[in-house]
């Protein structure tokens, strides 16, 4: 088995190549066994593609290149080449002429001979006939060994950690700054107690906001600075310019009712949601692979939005305590912990919800536009709890509360529960491939759907520690290879690329190794 590559334009053209195992690399970088000039080639990226020789075929890969990688005009992400195919480095960069020379004509995949190859479960059942149109997917069958992220020297696993451990110092950093804000404003005592308060049902109202994440659970890290920053850097940044907004209005019109107009109404909902919002637009841009959707976005909002109200809470509570007596402190509680202790956590689910909509688009417009509107529907309903708790005080509330906050409410929950069966449903929609090629049994992915099931299943292996702890990788294994494909398919499908497309077979090899010990 040979391929030839013959270069018939560029800064190599005349050159000609072979590869009969292993892999090459085409690109300008000093490893490419085809480099290009970068001078001549300026379409060429640094590490464009790369070929490898796989299971009696060879397979090209774009390696996330900026200007792309074409077979016979059409550009790919991952595909098998045959005798005669022209290969584009860019739409107007070198060609690259294909020659295929086989002993043997490999024939088509198919599901039982795709099973052979990854080793099927030993007892499951007939799986159901693979599709009579060849799948994309068929081509990470036999991918199990390559990894591109790695292979371009990526800390793909450890960069994102440290700059979250970063976000976190940053975040403990200025949320200590704020318990000496609350000590400098009131007693030791009173700040004591408003800081239990306020932080003691916090963990209860995160476990209901995390259990949204319930198919695919963000990681402990990216969670953990999501509620830091929250509590931190937004926190100290709307502390210190509302105030700053409220003293220059009164200093310039020497109104404290239009100062605490302009602090309450204008500034807070402007500057916080803008400084909660911020975070889930960085995790969006920054970690894309931990971004699947829009619950995703709803649940970094969430989660940075709660530990903003914990903190901020402090200082409502134990000034409330310190002015008022216990009076005081109930009647806070009662708005602020009991009828709206989600108040934050929903007007930032909006941006969230933009977020989520950029993620999974493929409107350009649309990616740039659904943050902004989503930050436009946070600072209005923002303004308005903010408004009226502040003009028509405490029957105002009511009102509000019952006409149109709990209304409010009840279609965020019901969009929220949507969403959630939608994910369902994708996971298992995207797995019907992994069943048909007998890489997990029909049962597997109908608890992977589902997440009853999931929890029973999970439960069921209490006090067997290492089937515990397979089971758990078992599931996230298979559900974020579920969303890798769904990734991957709207990018093949829109023209674009995605990194989730480079961590299929690592997922495909995950569950296989699992398959002995669940």
């Amino acid at each position: 088995m040979r391929l030839t590559l013959t270069v018939e334009s560029g800064s190599l053209a005349g050159r000609v190549i072979e590869l009969r195992e292993g892999s090459l690399r085409l690109g300008r970088g000093d490893e490419c066994a085809l480099r290009f000039d970068p001078r001549i080639d300026k379409e060429v990226s640094r590490r464009h593609a790369w070929i490898q020789a796989e299971g009696g075929d060879y397979y090209i890969a774009d390696e996330q290149s900026t200007n792309g990688t074409l077979v016979n005009g059409q550009r790919v992400f991952r595909q098998v080449l045959c005798n005669g195919d022209v290969i584009e480095l860019g739409y107007r960069g070198p060609r690259l002429r294909v020659a295929v020379e086989k002993p043997v004509e490999a024939p088509v995949a198919t599901s039982a001979s795709v099973a052979g190859a990854i080793g099927a479960p030993p007892a499951a059942p007939a799986a159901a006939a693979a599709p009579a149109r060849p799948d994309w997917r068929l081509a990470f069958t036999q991918m199990t060994s390559y990894n591109p992220i790695l292979d371009k020297g990526r800390a793909d696993d450890r960069a994102p950690i440290l700059v979250a451990v970063g976000v976190m110092l940053v975040g403990a950093f200025f949320t200590l700054t704020m318990m000496l804000v609350a000590l400098f404003q009131m007693s030791p005592a009173h700040a004591l107690a408003g800081t239990l308060v306020a932080f003691l049902p916090a963990p209860f109202y995160l476990a209901i906001w995390l259990w949204l994440d319930r198919y695919d659970p963000e990681p402990a890290w990216a969670l953990a600075g999501a509620w830091l920053w929250g509590g931190g850097v937004a926190t100290f940044i709307s502390y210190i310019v509302n105030t700053l907004s409220g003293s220059l209005t009164h200093a310039v019109t020497g109104s404290p009712a239009l100062a605490n107009f302009m602090s309450s109404s204008v500034s807070a909902p402007l500057v916080e949601e803008f400084t909660k919002g911020l975070p889930v637009v960085l995790i969006l841009l920054l970690f894309r692979r931990e971004f699947d959707g829009v619950m995703d976005g709803i649940v970094y909002a969430g989660v940075v939005a709660l530990g903003f109200a914990t903190v901020e809470n402090v200082l409502y509570y134990g000034r409330n305590l310190m002015t008022d007596g216990f009076s005081g402190l109930f009647a806070t509680f009662f708005v602020r912990g009991l009828l709206d202790p989600f108040g934050h956590s929903v007007y930032t689910a909006m941006t969230g919800i933009g977020c989520g909509i950029s993620r999974v688009t493929r409107n350009k417009a649309a990616r740039w536009l659904a943050p902004l509107g989503g930050y436009a529907v946070a600072v209005t309903l923002h303004f308005l709890w903010n408004s009226i708790a502040m003009l028509a005080g405490g029957v105002g509330i009511l009102v509000y509360y019952l006409l149109i906050w709990v209304p409010l409410l009840l279609v965020f929950l019901a969009v929220v529960l949507w969403i959630g069966a939608r994910e369902a449903r994708l996971i298992r929609t995207m797995l019907d491939f992994e069943v048909a090629c007998r890489l997990i049994t029909p049962e597997q992915a109908a608890i992977v759907g589902s997440w009853f099931k999931r929890v029973g299943w999970v439960l069921g292996a209490t006090g067997d520690g290492k089937k515990f702890s397979a089971r758990r990788r078992f599931l996230h294994a298979a559900t974020r290879l579920a969303f890798s494909y769904w990734h991957a398919d709207r990018a093949r499908e829109a023209g674009t690329q995605t990194l989730s497309l480079a961590r299929i077979p690592f997922f495909r090899k995950e569950l296989e190794s699992l398959q002995s010990s669940v």
